[in-house]
């Protein structure tokens, strides 16, 4: 199903279930007169109903969304039920006259106005807080790909002959640096984290046809290539 489809379907529900409201309405109301407090209780009705369908509207769940969808779905639906229990007490004592009209009015007032509040929390400051986790893995993702692949290089470094001497000098030293590199904010090392892991690829590939027997000229170039943008990633920092 889509979600055009099920957005369709939604719709179809609330209309159904708003169509059932209104004709309960005019069912218990067509011969009497209503007085205020029924006029309270039929709007109370239909801000419970339309409360209760906030969560359908907003609940597209995904495998990519799962963990991050089911605690704001929770957090409302305990909302709505706590909301509807709270406003059918209202009712119940307006009814049995414990509470006087106004009185009512503004505790259904101070409901709607905690319960958008608890709304407001779970769809907008849950889902930024988990937008801003995502993204700070991210960041970090790059910088620790970077350190996983260099530790593995420094295993065929180690091993290069005395003919590469320099080269290994300085593939160290790189490697060594890339200890130290630390994620930064805005995606600004992105770009050089790309390349790096690019170069780390490709020093990779290099390494192991040398260590298989095979000479390669390109290994000087490429390591002086890694150290370069080490050192231009080194000076990025929050």
């Amino acid at each position: 199903m889509t979600k055009q489809q099920a957005l369709i379907i939604k719709f179809v529900l609330f209309l159904a279930g708003a169509g059932i409201v209104l004709l309960s309405f005019f069912l218990i109301n067509a011969d009497k007169e209503l007085n205020q407090n029924d006029v309270f209780i039929w709007i109370s009705i239909g801000v419970m109903y339309l409360f209760f369908f906030v969560p359908f509207f907003f609940s597209s769940i995904n495998i990519e969304n799962f963990s991050k969808k089911i605690p704001s779905i929770s957090m409302v639906w305990l909302g709505n039920f706590l909301y509807i229990a709270a406003s059918i007490t209202v009712i119940v004592l307006l009814l049995k006259a414990v509470v006087s009209f106004n009185m009512a009015v503004i505790i259904q007032a101070i409901l709607v106005f905690i319960y958008l509040i608890n709304v407001y929390f779970a769809y907008f400051a849950v889902s930024h807080a988990a937008k801003t986790a995502e993204d700070e893995d991210d960041i970090r993702y790059y910088i620790t790909k970077i350190k996983s692949q260099a530790a593995v290089l420094l295993l065929s470094v180690n091993k290069l002959s005395g003919e590469y001497k320099e080269t290994q000098k300085i593939l160290t030293q790189t490697i060594d640096d890339i200890k130290y590199l630390s994620p930064v904010n805005g995606g600004a090392g992105s770009d050089l984290e790309t390349r790096i892991l690019h170069s780390l690829s490709l020093l990779s590939e290099i390494l192991g046809n040398i260590n298989s027997g095979a000479g390669n000229f390109l290994i000087g170039k490429e390591a002086a290539n890694l150290q370069s943008l080490v050192n231009e990633r080194k000076l990025i920092r929050n």
